[in-house]
């Protein structure tokens, strides 16, 4: 006798196997892994506090009042 099958079981196994599968595509297609994505930041944000170190005068120091 063969095994008695679960359709609904048999049913969101496959849903989900091909939700994987679009989602492997997308990966590829639209995005970049995460842990990059994050070094990436980190650089950005490096390179931001870098240049805010290198300014001359505070910005707030420019300013006078005019009442």
């Amino acid at each position: 006798m063969s095994n008695i099958v679960n359709l609904n079981k048999a049913r969101k196994a496959k849903n989900k196997a091909d939700k994987q599968k679009k989602a492997g595509e997308n990966r590829i297609i639209f995005g970049i892994s995460t842990k990059i994505r994050n070094v990436e930041i980190k650089k950005a944000d490096l390179e931001s506090k870098k240049l805010d170190q290198r300014l001359l005068s505070p910005l707030d120091g420019n300013k006078k009042d005019e009442c």
